[in-house]
């Protein structure tokens, strides 16, 4: 199994990237192509799934995304590596372990693929695995409340503004704690933040 890949981007292309490492290219399925640059240095740990007729490679620059696509793979049946990834893109992995924690359907059936009995299935298999695995980040993130909705209202602001998930990680990162503020307020603090870039 192909657990990790570090190397040089050689290719962006629609839903992945192309990893140079020495002479071999590896085609890697990721969340987002647009974090990626040409020429830039990665290392992704990476989801080697085979097939009888071909092999594909899942690759995440951040541990939590590892996790929790993995969780939806191995545990949640009818869940592929393709449903997995399109949900990852439509909703954040920490919102998503929000979304279990709180059984929001609505949430999960915004991604692309997901429908409302999928969705149920994904709450109820994930429930007790997020509740034993992701307790200590709930509580350390103080994921209570409204914050991580506001956030994700914030995130989907600056996408429909055209910015890369990479610029939108970069700034939600430089805006802290989101409790007391509008969506608004934060669009404006990470609009500020963006132009000074």
């Amino acid at each position: 199994m192909i657990a990790l890949i570090r190397g040089t981007v050689y290719r962006r292309l629609d839903s992945a990237v192309i990893v140079l490492v020495g002479d071999i290219g590896y085609e890697v399925r990721v969340v987002d192509p647009t974090m990626f640059e040409v020429g830039e240095e990665v290392e992704l740990r990476t989801y080697h799934v085979v097939k009888e007729d071909r092999q594909e490679l899942y690759g995440f620059v951040e541990q939590l995304d590892y996790e929790v696509f993995a969780d939806l793979v191995e545990h949640v049946p009818g869940v592929g590596a393709k449903t997995a990834l399109n949900l990852l893109r439509a909703v954040p992995a920490s919102r998503l372990i929000e979304a279990v924690r709180e059984q929001s359907v609505g949430l999960l059936t915004s991604a692309p693929g997901i429908g409302k009995k999928n969705a149920e299935r994904i709450l109820i298999e994930l429930r007790p695995i997020v509740n034993r695995k992701y307790a200590e980040l709930l509580s350390a993130e103080g994921m209570t409340g409204t914050e991580p909705t506001v956030l994700a209202e914030v995130e989907m602001a600056l996408r429909s503004l055209g910015y890369s998930q990479r610029e939108i990680s970069g700034s939600l990162r430089e805006l802290g704690p989101a409790k007391d503020r509008s969506a608004e307020e934060l669009v404006s603090d990470a609009l500020q933040h963006l132009s000074r870039k």
